[in-house]
């Protein structure tokens, strides 16, 4: 075996299982010399996920240089490293010996979305999962009181979307059934309109569809509809280039709804008093 040969025997990576407990993590973490600042909005996401039991191995490496820096997996250790002592380790796939500058190269490849992964485990077999994805976030999102909080902080996850689904085959069955429509002719983003009919779906099927009908054709519909209201309104927003957040969206079509289900005529959206949505102000479908 030649020199050449025997050096790059030494210095080829090596790679091993190892769990890793908070105390561990700290330890890691008091020696790292070269590593990215540190989001604290990431950081947290990954306590959420380790807390509910929702993290898991995924073969993702920790990684050290032969010098024996840490390159990657600074944040999943942070999170770690922040938990109490009794929380259990978890298992890191760990690999040693790389050279320092490839950390330069590290977090290059694309990331697999939520839409992505309900195909991989067959939750969803057609090519309209990330759409579903989507909606699941929105309907997570406002269900859970998240459109009035910090929308970084409490960013909805890929794994809190697979486990919905995972939990909701139902739901997932209506919305799918959703998507055969015409609902595309909504004007408004697919994954906010999907939820939210699934909403109305779920309170009321069959009054659900034929909010819909006239909501996607808008035949039949004479002034004082609600529905003609919100396609009209939908159709300002999109062609006059307004910017309107999930909260509005959201609760125009409620309020179109509630108005529908109730027989009142509507014209016209008006906001709260104040010009804003509160929690306890925002309109709840009935």
């Amino acid at each position: 075996m030649s020199v050449h040969q025997l050096k790059m025997q030494i210095e080829k990576p090596s790679q091993s299982i190892i769990y890793v407990d908070p105390a561990m993590a700290r330890r890691v973490l008091a020696k790292n010399t070269r590593n990215r600042p540190i989001s604290e909005t990431h950081v947290k996401r990954l306590m959420d996920e380790m807390r509910s039991g929702r993290w898991q191995y995924n073969g993702e490496a920790i990684k050290w240089s032969v010098d024996d820096v840490l390159l990657d997996g600074q944040h999943r250790l942070t999170a770690l490293s922040r938990m109490p002592d009794d929380f259990p380790a978890l298992p890191f796939l760990v690999v040693r010996g790389l050279p320092t500058a490839s950390q330069d190269t590290m977090d290059q490849g694309r990331t697999r979305s939520a839409g992505d992964q309900l195909n991989i485990d067959g939750l969803i077999r057609n090519a309209d999962s990330k759409v579903i994805a989507g909606a699941i976030r929105v309907y997570i999102d406002w269900q859970g009181g998240g459109l009035f909080r910090d929308r970084a902080s409490n960013r909805v996850s890929n794994p809190m979307v697979i486990e919905w689904a995972q939990n909701h085959p139902i739901e997932i069955s209506i919305m799918t059934a959703i998507l055969g429509t015409e609902m595309r002719r909504v004007k408004a983003r697919p994954s906010l309109t999907l939820a939210v009919l699934l909403h109305f779906h779920l309170i009321d099927g069959e009054a659900a569809r034929e909010f819909c009908a006239g909501l996607y054709t808008g035949v039949g519909l004479s002034a004082g509809n609600p529905i003609l209201a919100l396609r009209d309104r939908l159709d300002r927003i999109s062609t006059q280039g307004f910017k309107s957040t999930d909260r509005d969206t959201i609760g125009l079509f409620v309020l179109a709804w509630n108005a529908w289900r109730n027989d009142r005529k509507l014209t016209k959206f008006q906001r709260p008093a104040g010009g804003s949505w509160t929690r306890d102000t925002f309109p709840e479908a009935v």
